[in-house]
């Protein structure tokens, strides 16, 4: 399956990150009249880089509350990596070029037993979280010329702890712009 838009090649790119076991959970509908479901469980099987990291489990969205079922059905002592896409911004410059802004924000968190007050549980949540959002940031970086929507990742990002009780989930998450000219081919004819 070749990606149509930005938020098909974010959950492609993106699913390659955690073990593929931990991605087809996010596939709930036996069966979906929705065009491209099939296709998109299919490209996730099919993907050829795939478990790249010791995550176990992937959740992609923006709506606060699916994800929050999907992060709670996720067993306690699990990481996994979150990726939530947000508004676009578009402009057009002094040349008349179209620019389009992308906010995203990819988080690893660390699924506790409970969301205690153990501060050294925490400590290592924190660590082993940090060290997964850095690496996989380190890939995206080393991937820009191989991957047409990371072409214009921004040069400045930011990293901030991810403190989700209602979740009972601790980490990291890596907040960014995707920067690119005419994304959604607005002057293509």
């Amino acid at each position: 399956m070749t990606p149509s838009n930005i938020i098909t090649e974010l959950f492609l790119y993106f699913a390659k990150f955690p073990n593929r076991k931990g991605v087809f959970p996010m596939f709930n509908a036996v069966e979906s009249s929705m065009p491209g479901y099939n296709k998109m469980t299919r490209a996730v099987h099919d993907l050829p880089e795939h478990s790249l990291t010791g995550i176990q489990y992937y959740v992609f969205g923006a709506n606060i509350e699916a994800v929050g079922y999907r992060v709670n059905n996720i067993p306690a002592g699990s990481d996994y990596l979150f990726v939530d896409f947000g508004e676009v911004d578009c402009d057009t410059d002094r040349v008349n070029r179209m620019t389009d802004s992308v906010s995203l924000a990819i988080t690893v968190a660390y699924r506790l037993k409970s969301f205690s007050a153990d501060l050294i549980e925490q400590a290592l949540a924190f660590a082993h979280s940090l060290d997964s959002l850095v690496w996989i940031r380190n890939k995206m970086i080393d991937e820009q010329r191989e991957h047409r929507w990371l072409k214009k990742i921004s040069d400045k990002h930011t990293f901030v702890p991810f403190v989700g009780e209602q979740f009972s989930s601790i980490g990291w998450t890596l907040m960014f712009n995707r920067e690119g000219y005419d994304s959604f081919t607005a002057k293509t004819p």
